[in-house]
């Protein structure tokens, strides 16, 4: 993140000084050759403002449209210059910084850790936790009730009917993990239950 805070710093620097020296090329400039050159600098402005927004907003693309758009800034200072024949000092600032700008835009083309960091990566860094993954994992409400119950009067199945005694030979059949107690039979007719013949009998 301080790389890129850098970069882009520095970058505004160069091109502030790259975009003065080239205006002031420009406005040397006389008649068609003035009005060419002066909506083209308008579109180099653009699309340097544009690739620094992009940047602002941490899309490293924007270094690419930099460095093309400064290539193509350089490739129209040797056309003037071939047109004009002078090489003054505007001339030699928008060299000198447009390099530099090139230099900056490459350096940070090259590989290094992703400076951004993505809305899913940042919420798992914010909501993790290292000893989540080792804690027992919470038992079912029934589970814990079966197991914490004392035994009552009255047994019942998970996966039947009926309901028995605890003497009835159908109770003692059930296995410990299906087994529901009950205190009452009206306790175990409000859960949809009903008795057994054992009961009656």
């Amino acid at each position: 993140m301080e790389r890129l805070n850098i970069s882009f710093l520095a970058m505004v620097f160069i091109l502030l000084f790259a975009v003065i020296g080239f205006i002031l090329v420009v406005f040397d400039l006389h008649r068609f050759a003035f009005v060419f050159e002066l909506m083209l600098m308008l579109v180099f402005i653009f699309i340097l403002a544009f690739a620094m927004f992009a940047l602002y907003h941490s899309r490293k693309w924007g270094w690419t449209v930099l460095a093309a758009a400064l290539i193509l800034l350089l490739a129209n200072l040797f056309f003037i210059f071939l047109l004009t024949g002078m090489f003054e000092t505007p001339h030699l600032t928008t060299l000198f910084f447009s390099v530099a700008g090139i230099i900056v835009a490459l350096l940070n083309l090259g590989p290094y850790r992703n400076y951004r960091i993505s809305g899913e990566e940042h919420e798992k860094t914010n909501d993790y936790y290292p000893y989540i993954d080792k804690m027992e994992p919470v038992q079912k409400a029934e589970e814990a009730i079966s197991k914490t119950f004392t035994p009552g009067k009255y047994i019942a199945s998970k996966k039947a009917a009926k309901y028995h005694t605890a003497k009835c030979d159908w109770a003692k059949r059930i296995s410990r993990e299906n087994r529901l107690w009950f205190n009452s039979e009206e306790e175990a007719k409000s859960k949809g239950f009903v008795a057994d013949e054992c009961i009656a009998a």
